[in-house]
């Protein structure tokens, strides 16, 4: 994310005091952006205190099934900030929650402070659930605590859907597959 992007959101996230605002972006721009983006199912997930004791972090492994965009790898480790331990919650809007046994497609980058761990490109917006319902694979998202900003653009900030369905898993994987490969470079 660049500089003035950062300052820009910095600068709108005391507009929505009960959200956490990210730039708006459609899934293959996510897609594009992201160097990381695999569908896998979520092994375990960890919270703890960080070295000063500060403040908790979780840490989601993720078996990978497949890696749509990037190097192959068979595990990928999820840090986000916030999370329960030991009868002491720290929350963060806007955060992804991932649940073990789940099926997700995640939109990851590197994490800044852990060379071994990824964070999701956009928050809960880049982590999409693949989810059974009426006897079909839906893909949708979870947006609970997120506003979208769009620089440029009338109504630089909106509030979103919590939950938004992203249609049919096979056409919703179709889809960014395409992405991928027509922004490979």
């Amino acid at each position: 994310m660049s500089r003035r992007s950062l300052l820009v959101l910095a600068l709108l996230a005391p507009l929505s005091a009960l959200a956490t605002v990210v730039l708006s972006m459609s899934m293959e721009e996510m897609a594009t952006r992201a160097p990381l983006v695999l569908r896998g199912t979520v092994h375990r997930v960890d919270t703890q205190w960080d070295e000063a004791h500060a403040g908790l972090w979780t840490t989601s492994e993720v078996v990978v099934r497949e890696v749509l965009k990037g190097p192959a790898r068979t595990t990928v480790l999820v840090k986000q900030p916030g999370g329960t331990l030991n009868g002491f919650s720290q929350r963060v809007s806007g955060v992804a929650s991932f649940t073990p046994g789940e099926d997700v497609v995640l939109f990851l980058e590197p994490a800044v402070d852990a060379p071994d761990a990824f964070v999701p490109v956009a928050m809960s917006a880049a982590r999409v659930s693949l989810v059974q319902k009426g006897g079909q694979t839906i893909a949708t998202r979870d947006l609970s605590g997120l506003t979208f900003a769009s620089p440029g653009q009338r109504g630089l900030i909106r509030p979103v859907d919590a939950h938004e369905v992203l249609g049919f898993a096979d056409a919703f994987l179709a889809r960014l597959r395409a992405a991928v490969k027509g922004g490979a470079r």
